[in-house]
């Protein structure tokens, strides 16, 4: 009883660490923003106020916030999201994207601050995306494409589309080269946990990568999938920032 009852424990606070790490990658908690107080939090997420020490402690393990005594808990400001991030030799782990064959969603909303700094958008600009997702029987994998602005207009052409920058370079007349590749160790949120068919809180590999034409950026993509393989979270000192 012990066992299940230590267990419990450990997946709620992950589950409350998740959120708020989704909501720090989505810009609900943007940098420098002061966050709600334990009290607040604890409110919020109906768990006690030692899961929520807990999850803030494993936010700031990895540098996502900041502890201010008498101040309050912050969103660090992070630096460039041109530096600083594990990038890829080459695309091979690019290749399990194919497998999210299955259209989820097409749409538009509030641009994550990653994203909307990689395709150089000014704030509160909202971006066209789609999601895919494998098709039973494959291994899981959520994928989730942001596509510049300009390119609003093609956004269920190139969704449909089994060959994303094939299609693309097909509709806009131009090539279409792969920019900056960075991955991450994260935790299932709840959304995609769902998609995913995994616990909220299980590990994750998110690897993003940029999409350029002429030199511009015109697509960030996320690609999630069960398991943190740190195989591949290795920088290559080659790849240019």
């Amino acid at each position: 009883m012990a066992k299940a009852s230590a267990r419990e424990a450990l997946n709620l606070y992950r589950r409350v660490e998740a959120v708020l790490r989704d909501q720090i990658a989505d810009g609900a908690f943007a940098p420098g923003m002061r966050m709600p107080s334990e009290a607040a939090l604890q409110a919020a997420h109906k768990v006690s106020r030692g899961t929520i020490r807990q999850a803030l402690d494993a936010l700031e393990r990895d540098h996502l916030i900041v502890r201010q005594p008498g101040r309050g808990t912050f969103v660090r400001t992070r630096p460039s999201g041109k530096q600083g991030r594990p990038r890829l030799p080459m695309p091979e782990a690019l290749g399990a994207a194919s497998r999210a064959r299955r259209l989820l969603r097409t749409g538009a909303g509030p641009t994550p601050p990653v994203v909307r700094e990689m395709l150089d958008l000014s704030h509160g600009r909202d971006c066209p995306f789609f999601i895919r997702t494998s098709a039973g029987g494959q291994r899981p994998v959520a994928l989730k494409r942001y596509l510049h602005p300009r390119l609003a207009e093609h956004l269920k052409g190139v969704a449909e589309a089994e060959d994303f920058e094939a299609r693309l370079a097909e509709v806009m007349g131009q090539p279409v080269a792969l920019g900056p590749v960075w991955a991450e160790a994260i935790l299932a949120e709840p959304r995609f946990a769902m998609m995913l068919k995994t616990p909220p809180g299980a590990p994750l590999l998110s690897l993003w990568w940029v999409n350029n034409m002429g030199g511009a950026p015109v697509a960030c993509s996320q690609m999630l999938r069960p398991g943190a393989d740190a195989g591949i979270l290795v920088s290559n000192p080659d790849t240019p920032a």
